[in-house]
């Protein structure tokens, strides 16, 4: 593995580091994603620091170039963070849905119980026409 390729990896590891640190600070993410993140530039830079490990793997998997496995342990980490959130979003928006139809029916309830409000004042008022007319031609 190059010395680019470690000094790359230490790199990436301490931004992903300061960039889950700045976003704690700002309240802007949850404890889970944190712990993924940290563990995420864990992995980064125990690659970049120990490289016999990924020289060890390499050997042991049969991959070409530690290079190559770096970057597949990278894909497979990052597959795994999509996997979780494609489960999280569609678990969202079978909430919306549910939400949302609750609120349509909701409104409908409280729109019918206008509309009702609306025609006993009508009717209020047309009797007291009515009696108000009697009154006068009586």
């Amino acid at each position: 593995m190059s010395v680019t390729l470690r000094i790359l990896l230490i790199m990436a590891s301490a931004a992903t580091v300061i960039w889950i640190l700045y976003k704690i600070r700002r309240l802007k993410v949850k404890m889970e994603d944190t712990i993924f993140w940290i563990f995420f530039a864990g992995v980064l830079l125990l690659m970049g620091v120990f490289p016999e490990i990924v020289y060890k793997l390499t050997d042991m998997i049969g991959i070409m170039s530690p290079a190559n496995l770096v970057f597949l342990i990278m894909i497979i980490i990052l597959f795994e963070k999509v996997f979780t959130l494609s489960i999280i979003v569609s678990q969202l928006e079978e909430k919306i849905t549910i939400l949302s139809a609750e609120v349509a029916l909701r409104s409908h309830e409280t729109a019918e119980e206008h509309e009702q409000k609306i025609e006993t004042e009508v009717e209020k008022i047309e009797e007291e026409e009515k009696e108000e007319m009697e009154k006068l031609h009586g």
